[in-house]
């Protein structure tokens, strides 16, 4: 089925067509997908700067704060896909050949993922093991952000009273 007759792939674009149209209308996608993500970075960096805001004896500079949350979208973005690449594989085994607007939504979101990892991953005895490949990248990147990026390098000096339920600090 195509992008343009899965209802849910519809219901995203009319909710986020009111935040996104403001900022330009275009048919471009890549255009698109840059004012998204532009979008999504001013909004985790508004909410960011109220939280340091009202937590915080000393926060981040301005441009901390930008990156801090440009790696915040990136570490979600990972969640997204690592919740959705599980649920794929799940669907995958329950209803191999079914298709539904939410089975077909999962895989348009997991293929570009699981595709480069398939073509340099034999495939034995019908066993597709690329599910779990690109869940240990996931893992394995969103935890470098989490523990090295963040927690090491960004919020060095930084002295908040309670912060510990947006950040993810040992």
């Amino acid at each position: 089925m195509g992008q343009e007759y899965n209802q849910i792939n519809k219901a995203i674009g009319i909710m986020t067509d009111r935040l996104i149209s403001p900022l330009g209308h275009s048919s471009d996608p890549r255009r698109l997908a840059i004012v998204s993500i532009m979008l999504a970075i001013i909004i985790e960096f508004l909410s960011g700067l109220i939280l340091f805001g009202m937590n915080c004896i000393k926060g981040p500079g301005v441009l901390d704060l930008f990156l801090f949350s440009g790696l915040k979208i990136l570490d979600l973005v990972f969640t997204i896909f690592f919740f959705s690449i599980i649920l794929h594989a799940i669907l995958s085994w329950l209803m191999p050949n079914q298709h539904s607007s939410a089975s077909d939504f999962i895989r348009q979101l997991v293929i570009p993922v699981l595709n480069p990892i398939r073509r340099h991953l034999p495939v034995p005895a019908g066993l597709d093991f690329s599910p779990l490949i690109a869940i240990i990248l996931i893992q394995s990147f969103s935890l470098l952000i989490n523990e090295n990026i963040t927690a090491k390098i960004l919020l060095n000096g930084i002295v908040c009273t309670n912060f510990q339920h947006w950040f993810k600090i040992n």
